[in-house]
């Protein structure tokens, strides 16, 4: 059976916006300072690439709440590093990658629904 994928009423998608358009406004923040600490022009730090893959996942939430609610777009991320992280275990012959962001996007994952849940409170 196919995915619903039709626009929800735009009331219903509009906190969530807004929720996530604060986080995306601190992470855009938060990177301007750890650029303005290094000072230079520098290579891309850990910091740095956390903080970029925070801004991507945000973004990706911000166009999926258009469809599903928030807490639906994670649960369906998170199911979805689940099903990698059990493709890069298993010892099939196939070639893995040896450094993924499985771990890093649920714990960015995880605090945006954190944030998310405490608003609502």
């Amino acid at each position: 059976m196919p995915a619903d994928y039709a626009l929800r009423p735009e009331a219903e998608f509009l906190a969530e916006q807004k929720y996530l358009n604060g986080r995306m406004e601190d992470i855009e923040k938060n990177l301007g300072k750890v650029a303005a600490r290094l000072g230079t022009p520098t290579p891309i730090t850990q910091p740095l690439d956390a903080l970029d893959r925070a801004r991507e996942l945000v973004g990706d939430m911000f166009r999926q709440v258009r469809v599903r609610s928030l807490e639906d777009a994670i649960r369906t991320q998170l199911a979805w590093l689940d099903a990698a992280e059990r493709r890069l275990a298993a010892r099939d012959g196939e070639p893995k990658v040896k450094f993924n962001r499985i771990e890093l996007d649920r714990r960015l994952l995880g605090d945006i629904l954190a944030g998310w849940k405490a608003r609502q409170n």
